[in-house]
């Protein structure tokens, strides 16, 4: 494979407005070439808040790598970002959903999704659910199974039994017409970050495998069947390694399958070298299995 040069362009975006499935306004972020062809990159944030400008992600070498070779990237921008204590996981589908049909009034009948840490997972329940044949590709970038899966790899018996207490009490709010009180979960995060909202966002986002309604990329992952690729950083502090493992061994369906380490690199597409070594993989592998074609 040929390496793809560190791009040097610098595309400004463009800043649009859309709507969701459900007509819930939505914003997000569009590079495109000087001239277009019919494929569109979607990535899907991470995060609870979903929210498409993140101080520690550095998007534009992967929007300027594309662009250079022909490719739109559009960077989605979730409706959790607005209102996030009393967001629902399960809307991003709705979001998703929006972006596409956003993407496919602009021209792009070609579509490739990638979605970076809980965006993963919020991407594999869009494909799973909505089944769009314009979706040809998917990525998932720095990735986890789910915030509770992920959290059983790196944590400690006692912070996974205080994590099982507090889900089970924010259960109780919800059957007991409490859901929308507020609950805490204490140093969810490396270096002692907390996370607050509803009993019913703990659970919508948090919540275990057998809580409906909770995340899962590895749940919906059998039921990809477009060429898919993990790319994860061999340092993420976050994210365990095996986490990127657990999403590659999901993807049963996918008739390619490729998994990509970039060395050295933490969770975060931090600005520089790591930002660009992500966008270059992932630009690399989108153009052998997401090939560029004219626009008619």
């Amino acid at each position: 494979m040929t390496a793809t040069p560190i791009s040097r362009t610098q595309s400004r975006p463009e800043l649009f407005f859309t709507q969701a499935e459900d007509k819930v306004a939505l914003q997000g972020l569009l590079w495109e070439p000087q001239t277009a062809s019919d494929s569109v990159v979607l990535m899907v944030p991470g995060g609870t808040t979903g929210a498409a400008i993140f101080p520690a992600h550095d998007y534009s070498p992967m929007a300027n790598a594309l662009v250079d070779r022909g490719y739109s990237f559009l960077l989605t921008n979730m409706r959790a970002s607005y209102n996030n204590p009393y967001s629902e996981y399960s809307d991003a589908v709705k979001d998703i959903a929006g972006f596409v049909a956003f993407a496919k009034s602009r021209g792009y009948s070609r579509l490739a999704i990638l979605g970076i840490s809980l965006g993963g997972p919020r991407m594999a329940q869009f494909m799973a659910e909505r089944n769009d044949p314009a979706v040809k590709a998917v990525g998932f970038i720095a990735s986890i199974p789910s915030p509770y899966l992920e959290f059983q790899v790196r944590s400690s018996d006692a912070d996974k039994r205080r994590l099982e207490e507090t889900l089970q009490h924010a259960r109780e709010l919800v059957a007991q017409g409490k859901g929308q009180q507020a609950i805490e979960f204490a140093n969810w995060f490396p270096g002692a970050v907390s996370i607050m909202g509803t009993a019913k966002w703990l659970i919508s986002f948090f919540g275990a495998p057998s809580d409906p309604s909770a995340p899962s990329s590895v749940k919906y992952g059998p039921q990809i069947k477009v060429p898919a690729v993990v790319i994860h950083g061999d340092s993420d502090e976050l994210a365990l390694p095996p986490n990127a493992q657990k999403i590659y061994d999901s993807l049963t369906a996918a008739p390619q399958r490729d998994m990509v380490w970039v060395k050295g690199a933490s969770h975060y597409l931090t600005p520089g070298p790591l930002a660009e070594a992500y966008g270059r993989q992932a630009t690399e592998w989108l153009v052998k299995n997401f090939p560029l074609s004219a626009r008619r």
